[in-house]
């Protein structure tokens, strides 16, 4: 029977920033007789840290001074007083208002060196894309990266064992979407799903995306067209939706209609999607012009999802957007 986790109830950004503290301090050299495997796990943690900016780790660690929201930095590690590890970590949230640049520039106004400088963007929930935090000179390291990390350690302290299983917990739902029923699926399940289908389909981005109704976790995709409008695909869980974008608002009705005609009259024959209008147009920058009627998604026999041929679906939607691109 397992035991209560502090972890399932510390949820908060504030609790894990605690927990990287702590387990940053383990890697002092006066900690080594104190546990020796988790001194050892916390400097594997470092240099996996090192690893990811392509730097070679400093041979001996003599120094480690270790600092909490910092001019709002959530965790910062300086190294042997020559290396400054910023860490942003986010659990649900992502990044805003430029502050992983912020946070450089005041590191670096610290006289640090460029190259002396190891920004980190740590997520144990998952996110849609990451290439703004990689253009700003963060290194994602993600949960699974992290479980990879703690695996190594073979101890019995508590406060490590309760965040690893934490975290392989998270990782255990996010997976869930391989096993469940596709009517049983969680907000997990649903993480679990786009992530995969980002490397079947070779493309997309996906968020929660807000509305009156609440809301769902939408997957965008195979976006084509112009500076003036724009198609593409995009799933509202359940719903597969051909979508366009507007630049001008006078332009939004006569578009609309001509991109339903467009996909509705010209689509190939497709013995896999059958699309119809949406139960009403909106009138916005985003509308959705067509969709497929009923869930996209393929089960098999036992209601678990058929991922080939769920996929084959998805590219055949991609197939009919660009045959009536080429006829517009």
């Amino acid at each position: 029977m397992s035991t209560p986790n502090i972890f399932t109830f510390a949820t908060s950004e504030l609790s894990q920033d605690a927990f990287l503290c702590w387990f940053l301090s383990w890697a002092k050299t006066e900690y080594l007789d104190k546990d020796q495997s988790l001194h050892s796990c916390a400097i594997g943690f470092i240099k996996e840290i090192f690893k990811k900016h392509h730097i070679e780790p400093p041979e001996n660690i003599e120094r480690i001074e270790i600092t909490r929201q910092d001019k709002n930095i959530d965790v910062l590690c300086v190294i042997n007083n020559t290396y400054a590890i910023i860490i942003e970590d986010k659990t649900n949230t992502k990044d805003h208002s430029n502050q992983l640049e912020r946070y450089y520039k005041e590191i670096e106004s610290r006289n640090f060196k460029p190259k002396n400088i190891l920004p980190i963007y740590y997520k144990t929930e998952d996110q849609g894309e990451y290439s703004k935090i990689e253009k700003a000179g963060y290194k994602p390291f993600l949960r699974n990266e992290t479980i990879q990390v703690l695996n190594k350690y073979q101890g019995d302290n508590n406060i490590l064992i309760d965040y690893r299983n934490h975290l392989s917990t998270i990782s255990q739902k996010v997976c869930s979407y391989k096993s469940l029923p596709i009517n049983e699926w969680s907000w997990h399940s649903w993480v679990g799903f786009y992530l995969e289908l980002q490397q079947l389909l070779g493309s997309g981005e996906w968020s929660y995306v807000a509305n009156p109704n609440g809301g769902f976790l939408g997957y965008w995709w195979h976006w084509q067209g112009d500076k003036n409008c724009e198609q593409y695909l995009q799933l509202e869980q359940d719903q597969l939706c051909f979508k366009i974008w507007v630049r001008d608002d006078e332009d939004r009705i006569n578009l609309r209609s001509f991109w339903h005609r467009q996909i509705i009259n010209n689509r190939r024959d497709s013995n896999l999607l059958l699309l119809e209008k949406p139960s009403r147009f909106g009138n916005g920058k985003f509308m959705t012009v067509c969709k497929h009627k009923g869930d996209y998604r393929v089960s098999n026999d036992q209601g678990v999802i058929d991922m080939h041929q769920t996929v084959n679906r998805l590219k055949e939607a991609q197939n009919i957007l660009s045959s009536v691109q080429i006829s517009a």
